[in-house]
């Protein structure tokens, strides 16, 4: 049986000032009390990891790693610390910016070698000022390397690119092609403007239902593939400021945490629609 599992950011956790008044271990309680199935959170420091390792078996929770390297050693030597653990996935936030595609294939290609000596997937994220940075550079890097697994995070390319709603069918053709190389999501919704705008006001309805659109475009080809594995990770990534909107006092003009819980029921939903067979 295959299964839908949706994360919480423990980035998203923060406040506007980019604290969070609750210890590691009662962020994760609550998270787990809210029916998230797993976190996302920075894994390559030793001791860090040790502890959000410990912390996530105790409530239940898979973990989602995050690493930024610049070189193939610095995935190997993440994967020294992640490997002792295991997680759900890695996914990489490659923190270079090629000016051509023959220097990122020979990064990328360095990281899948790396890859291939664990047990859990390695994915490429989508994500402005990365590797990744450009819509077009990347579709052409699947081009020269169809085996390569991305972690889609949409929102950066809308932005990045200043998509228009409704969004051009070109675009809606390079985002698909995005989707049929993903095996995992990064989940905010942006618009043209501005990379996360609030999941409740009505005047973003059309930008939340194009999201979820492509979420379940993602979701739907990632089921028909004979080789996907046994569960898909989303992401609820509602950064703090300056990702968060903010008032003129410098706070989030709405709460993260209860939109948050709104887009996990809508990805269930999402989720259930696929017609899964014996779905979870």
């Amino acid at each position: 049986m295959r299964e839908f599992l949706i994360f919480q950011s423990l980035w998203a956790m923060q406040d506007h000032c980019g604290q969070c008044a609750l210890p590691l271990e009662a962020q994760l309680e609550k998270i787990a009390a809210a029916g998230f199935d797993g976190i996302t959170d920075h894994f390559w420091e030793a001791s860090h990891a040790a502890r959000l390792h410990a912390a996530a078996k105790a409530f239940g929770l898979q973990i989602e790693g995050q690493l930024f390297p610049r070189t193939v050693d610095d995935l190997a030597a993440a994967l020294d610390v992640a490997a002792r653990h295991g997680c759900h996935h890695l996914t990489l936030q490659a923190d270079v910016r090629p000016r051509t595609l023959r220097q990122a294939i020979a990064l990328v290609e360095g990281w899948q070698r790396l890859a291939e000596e664990v047990d859990f997937p390695i994915l490429l994220e989508t994500h402005r000022y990365r590797l990744s940075n450009d819509l077009l550079f990347t579709l052409d890097l699947l081009e020269e390397m169809p085996d390569l697994k991305l972690l889609a995070d949409l929102s950066h390319y809308v932005v990045g690119r200043e998509m228009p709603e409704p969004v051009a069918a070109e675009d809606d053709d390079y985002i698909h092609r995005i989707l049929r190389h993903s095996w995992g999501f990064h989940g905010r919704v942006s618009n043209g403007e501005q990379v996360q705008v609030p999941l409740s006001f009505a005047q973003h309805r059309s930008w939340l239902e194009r999201f979820l659109g492509w979420w379940r475009y993602g979701i739907e080809d990632w089921l028909a593939r004979p080789n996907s594995p046994a569960s898909l990770s989303f992401t609820c990534e509602l950064g703090p400021p300056p990702y968060a909107i903010t008032g003129a006092d410098g706070r989030d003009v709405s709460d993260r945490w209860e939109e948050a819980l709104m887009l996990k029921q809508w990805m269930r939903e999402v989720w259930r629609d696929c017609h899964v067979p014996g779905g979870g």
